[in-house]
């Protein structure tokens, strides 16, 4: 006997991404007239829940009896399965139902592993995105991947699950210190080098105001920001093409973070990964002297780069992408420049090229 079972899995789905400062205020009053929740669990981590319990008190929990707060440790390191597991078994505690919203309200780790849980806890329900720090804002808490890290490398362990709202509010980042803030910053670099000439030259003439933390400029690379994201993956939601543009720089700098046993934030080991993969493109993609010269002097005036691949040899570090979820046929392949602004994926490079520029 044979049976077919026809399914339509795919149907339309889009959500709003809100942005602006001060605008924490009006998210309890879009998700109860938009998402009609039975039950709300924010989730945050120590530090986030330090600076801002009495506004997340006054704006969501004040007056509501079906509001929830669970914390986490700040940290790479609660991006792991551990700390899904706790998770998992306070929000089963709470009873939720599939009517229920998760809420996170952090970086890329809250966000990561809110989304995460979202997507398996009763096989699935919404949440909503509120990043506070800047490489939230313009990269993780946009286009729904998810997951955690394992002992391997970085987000092995995941799923694709799109948020229901995302609030982006840049009050939040006034009490970033600065060595997070220019971790952010290196994304922002990144979505602009993948798909914004504009954006570049923006960047490139107020690099000095970013430096002092200039709030026009940075909403300015912000938005910029946003829309080269939205532009990739309303195109390659599942990232089965042109979505590994947006990993420009990660393949490398994956594995220096996770070599790094996280030590190296994310965002500056994705820096040390644009040092390397700029000069792969210069090698092998076309990418011009000129560009990547513009590139090397950005990179180094807003002194993002580390230095911490120094401490591992090439073979290490090769063999910690050969975890990469972009292989092709058990063949590491790169997202590469061929001009700033313009990125090309599934480039298959020979490991003697690999091995040049890492140690350039």
């Amino acid at each position: 006997m044979n049976i077919q079972l026809p399914l339509v899995i795919k149907k339309d789905f889009s959500y709003q991404i809100q942005t602006g400062k001060g605008i924490f205020k009006n998210l309890k009053n879009f998700v109860e007239k938009n998402l009609y929740p039975d039950k709300v669990i924010i989730i945050t981590d120590s530090n986030v829940f330090n600076f801002y319990e009495q506004k997340i008190k006054a704006e969501l929990i004040k007056g509501s009896t079906n509001y929830y707060i669970l914390t986490i440790p700040s940290g790479e390191k609660s991006k792991s399965q551990k700390i899904r597991d706790k998770l998992e078994n306070e929000i089963i505690s709470l009873k939720p139902s599939r009517e229920t919203i998760l809420i996170a309200i952090g970086g890329g780790v809250v966000g990561d592993i809110t989304g995460f849980l979202a997507s398996i806890v009763l096989r699935g329900i919404r949440y909503v995105q509120v990043p506070t720090s800047v490489i939230a804002q313009v990269d993780s808490s946009i286009g729904g991947k998810t997951g955690i890290n394992t002992r391997h490398s970085k987000n092995l362990i995941g799923t694709f699950h799109h948020p229901s709202f995302v609030l982006v509010d840049t009050e939040f980042l006034k009490t970033l210190p600065d060595d997070e803030f220019f971790n952010g910053v290196a994304e922002i670099l990144k979505s602009m080098l993948i798909g914004s000439k504009e954006g570049f030259e923006f960047l490139e003439k107020n690099v000095d105001k970013l430096m002092n933390r200039d709030e026009k400029v940075l909403n300015k690379l912000i938005e910029e920001s946003i829309k080269v994201k939205v532009n990739v993956v309303k195109k390659d939601p599942d990232e089965k093409n042109l979505r590994k543009i947006l990993n420009f720089g990660h393949t490398i700098g994956h594995a220096i973070e996770s070599l790094s046993y996280y030590k190296l934030k994310h965002g500056f080991a994705v820096a040390e990964g644009i040092i390397v993969e700029s000069y792969l493109s210069f090698l092998v993609n076309g990418l011009s002297e000129v560009d990547l010269l513009r590139i090397q002097y950005i990179v180094d005036k807003l002194n993002l780069d580390k230095n911490e691949r120094r401490k591992f040899s090439f073979k290490k570090v090769f063999e910690k992408m050969s975890y990469d979820k972009k292989r092709i046929n058990n063949q590491i392949t790169f997202s590469l420049l061929n001009k700033i602004g313009n990125c090309n994926y599934n480039v298959i490079v020979k490991e003697e090229l690999i091995e040049l520029a890492y140690n350039h």
